[in-house]
């Protein structure tokens, strides 16, 4: 252990050296452990954006636009955090609140939100497709239908505003993001692959880029998704660091842009889950440590060595 310890002080050490800004040494050194979690972000992002039109769908739909009331006494309160499900991720929300004359009015669709599994893969699945197909509009009024809300009791206002919100998340432009190290991975849904993009800009921020939908992860697909980051304005140069999980598709299409300039690495997360894998269950938090470790070495030759006993051992 303690000498764990000591490789693990090197390591920032190493980084704190090279970079000198011990802020950004922090954030880089979350990066390159993050890997395939961040991707996580997509899902929250666009959970949130929806649930809480959805939520804010049903609200109008019982009490009425504040310009038409439908039922006297009801009316809207203000919001208060909360946290519902989107597949089966749990995410943090905005509740919006409903006031009668006996108190508080609950949203049906929240308390199914609330509950794994109230937001099924197979909603998520047709969220997905219709985004990527930006069909904006009709992905919203179909997922508030799933949820009990009838969209032709809502404001043509509130739904114009909340398409429009999705269109941005979609299509938003990327010019401002210069990025340091873009993530790959494939979402798999219902037969479907969901190629999504994820960066780290040069100042540490992650930015959700988009996302592309195919039948398989193919190198077609990756380029479609290329082309539509490059049409929103992201620059994608042969200076950014490419993290993949190892499809042949995605490093097919990263291959046929950059050839030898391609700076590549393959995720840490999908290579410790692949060695785990191997393993009988009583070696794997082992494993796991001194894999972890050797990665965080800031010495090619120390983590080699590392690896090489690791190997060995």
């Amino acid at each position: 252990m303690q000498l764990n310890t000591i490789q693990r002080k090197k390591a920032r050490g190493g980084f704190r050296e090279a970079l000198g800004k011990e802020e950004l040494v922090n954030r880089m050194y979350q990066i390159i452990k993050m890997g395939k979690q961040g991707l996580d972000g997509f899902v929250r992002e666009l959970g949130t954006l929806l649930v809480e039109a959805i939520m804010d769908m049903e609200r109008e739909e019982r009490s009425g636009p504040e310009y038409h009331p439908s039922r006297e006494g009801l009316y809207k309160w203000a919001y208060q955090e909360g946290s519902v499900y989107m597949g089966d991720q749990k995410i943090s929300v905005r509740r919006p609140r409903l006031r009668g004359p006996e108190g508080e009015v609950r949203l049906e669709s929240y308390e199914v939100l609330k509950a794994p599994g109230g937001f099924s893969e197979g909603i998520l699945e047709k969220v997905l497709g219709g985004l990527s197909a930006r069909k904006y509009q009709e992905t919203l009024l179909e997922t508030s239908q799933a949820f009990g809300v009838s969209p032709s009791t809502v404001s043509r206002q509130l739904v114009e505003v909340t398409t429009q919100k999705l269109k941005e998340f979609k299509e938003r432009d990327l010019s401002g993001v210069r990025p340091f190290a873009i993530f790959i991975d494939t979402l798999h849904r219902g037969g479907e692959a969901f190629v999504v993009a994820f960066g780290i800009d040069t100042e540490g921020e992650k930015h959700v880029l988009g996302f592309w939908e195919g039948a398989t992860e193919s190198h077609e697909i990756c380029e479609a998704l290329f082309c539509d980051l490059e049409r929103r304005g992201l620059r994608l140069t042969k200076k950014i660091l490419w993290v993949t999980d190892g499809g042949k598709g995605i490093l097919k299409a990263l291959r046929d842009r950059f050839g030898r300039k391609l700076i590549h690495q393959r995720c840490t997360i999908h290579k410790d889950r692949n060695i785990q894998g191997h393993l009988a269950k009583r070696y794997r938090k082992e494993a796991h440590r001194r894999f972890k470790t050797a990665l965080e070495q800031n010495s090619y030759e120390d983590a080699k060595g590392m690896l090489q006993e690791f190997e060995n051992g």
